[in-house]
């Protein structure tokens, strides 16, 4: 048996959505089994150079921790062995969800290994499933949900509302050659905001779902945010002042999960143009589908 599984690259956050917005991109990482090949683990692409092939691994960690609980429920389960090879498109600690990609890889390709007692991730709770599997592993489920479900989608106390993007948005991820650690990221957000502040999120947070699913024009407004982007930006000046030079343009602009790496979106009158060396800039679209099995 051969099969491939596809996962998307996201963009969580999305401006004043902390914690709880995500959005799929069209850029997949993919990672293929093989039943008859030698066991093993080999990469190639993104971080290929880097990432372990030992089986410590975020996608063999996810197979691992799903199979462990999932053959709970079906004693008796035979798993075969299998040889793994990764191709990586989405960059590593990037903010681009590299590693809930990983993780919903991982859970997916166990779902493979357990056949008929596996997940079908076109069904709604076998995607929810994944997705609940793959955030307890990576602890992002806001990057791990529009893996599993595609599209934007909106988590609040663990229930995931997918929601059909706009199909005029342009996303152009702008990534910069420096990384961030999501750890350090976070470290350094206030333990407390102001009241203020709190409901100026919540306003631009109801905002961004209808500018993203209704209503592009509004995004230059509803991108903004209060409580985490300026704290992150400062890590990183450079990136801060390309923020601030689109934002200036009026082109809607947001640090995609905890940075470095910005996610605009373009479009005729407002294009975004190429900061210049040490940067990638990768022009995508919104991904409607998540992870994907292709036999």
């Amino acid at each position: 048996m051969k099969v491939t599984v596809r996962v998307p690259a996201t963009s969580a956050n999305l401006g004043p959505g902390f914690d709880c917005f995500g959005l799929a991109l069209d850029l997949c990482n993919e990672v293929t089994i093989d039943t008859e090949a030698e066991p093993g683990v080999s990469w190639e692409g993104e971080g290929a150079d880097e990432l372990p092939t030992d089986g410590s691994d975020m996608v063999s960690r996810g197979v691992a921790t799903t199979l462990e609980q999932q053959i709970r429920h079906h004693p008796g389960a035979a798993i075969p062995s299998f040889g793994m090879h990764g191709v990586n498109r989405i960059p590593l600690e990037r903010g681009l969800g590299s590693s809930s990609a990983a993780a919903v890889a991982g859970v997916a390709i166990a779902g493979v290994l357990l056949g008929p007692a596996g997940f079908d991730p076109s069904d709604r709770d076998s995607a929810y499933t994944m997705f609940a599997y793959a955030a307890q592993l990576e602890g992002h489920p806001d990057n791990a949900a529009p893996a599993a479900f595609g599209g934007l989608t909106v988590i609040a106390d663990g229930f995931v509302a997918p929601m059909l993007a706009h199909p005029a948005l342009r996303p152009v991820a702008l990534i910069p050659e420096e990384r961030l650690s999501t750890a350090a990221a976070r470290e350094a957000l206030p333990e407390q905001v102001s009241r203020t502040d709190a409901v100026f999120n919540v306003a631009h947070g109801a905002l961004v779902v209808h500018a993203l699913t209704q209503d592009p024009d509004l995004l230059p407004v509803a991108l903004r945010d209060r409580l985490h982007q300026e704290v992150r930006l400062a890590f990183a000046p450079e990136v801060r002042e390309v923020f601030r030079d689109l934002d200036r343009r009026g082109v809607p602009v947001c640090v995609s999960g905890s940075g470095p790496t910005l996610l605009a979106f373009e479009s005729d009158d407002r294009p975004v143009e190429d900061p210049g060396p040490g940067w990638r800039v990768l022009r995508t679209a919104v991904r409607a589908a998540g992870v994907e099995i292709v036999p």
